[in-house]
């Protein structure tokens, strides 16, 4: 016996129903094979991502903003220390700072960076690329140099002419971030701080290629 629209009337609670010819079917119907097949769908499966960070002490340069596809990255060159405290080399990076509380360090900080005065600072970095360049302005205007690139997440010590104006709680800080913290107590002489390696013109448009996809995969490890 075929449904009729009076039968599915009096048995639908909100009395509507869909009419197909002589046959109605209510609308309960549909919307519970919907349920049963979003049920059925298997979960995306979560992406893994692996990170290399790198911890370092070395003294702060350069801070700048720069706007790209309409957002704005704070950027800050790095002068990393590294061999023996007697015979010490220097590594430079220009790095794109991810990290919340680090924008907001290097922002508060970006006045004694840029005037010049010594900025020395425990902090960790994440990812590494290379970018080659040419000098634009500075006795290496015209010599191509390679650049490297990386993503500064965290601060754990700034200190400004010798005095600490920032130190991270203690639980906020790593075994090599402790390691680092106590070197900077004496040992290092900040009065001799090397002069950056690029200058603020030397940047050029290839840098930005690099910020989207280094500030994704910074996302992964904040």
């Amino acid at each position: 016996m075929p449904l009729t629209a009076e039968c599915l009337l009096h048995h639908h609670p909100m009395g509507n129903h869909f009419p197909l010819g002589d046959e109605c079917f209510p609308i309960f119907l549909l919307k519970l094979e919907t349920l049963m097949t979003t049920q059925t769908q298997p979960v995306a499966e979560e992406k893994k991502h692996f990170n290399m960070y790198l911890d370092c002490i070395g003294y702060l340069n350069n801070v700048s903003t720069i706007t790209y596809h309409k957002q704005s990255y704070l950027k800050v060159s790095v002068t990393v220390l590294m061999g023996p405290a007697d015979k010490v080399e220097y590594r430079y990076f220009s790095c794109t700072v991810v990290g919340t509380e680090a924008k907001q360090l290097i922002s508060h900080c970006a006045q004694e960076i840029n005037s010049g005065q010594t900025v020395v600072a425990c902090f960790k970095l994440s990812g590494l690329w290379t970018r080659s360049f040419t000098h634009q302005t500075g006795e290496f205007r015209g010599q191509p140099d390679t650049r490297l690139i990386s993503n500064l997440l965290s601060l754990s010590l700034i200190k400004i002419d010798g005095e600490v104006v920032y130190h991270a709680p203690k639980e906020e800080e790593s075994d090599v971030d402790s390691a680092n913290v106590a070197q900077t107590s004496n040992p290092l002489d900040t009065t001799n701080a090397p002069e950056t390696a690029y200058d603020s013109a030397s940047s050029d448009i290839g840098d930005l290629t690099d910020i989207t996809e280094a500030a994704t995969v910074a996302h992964h490890a904040v």
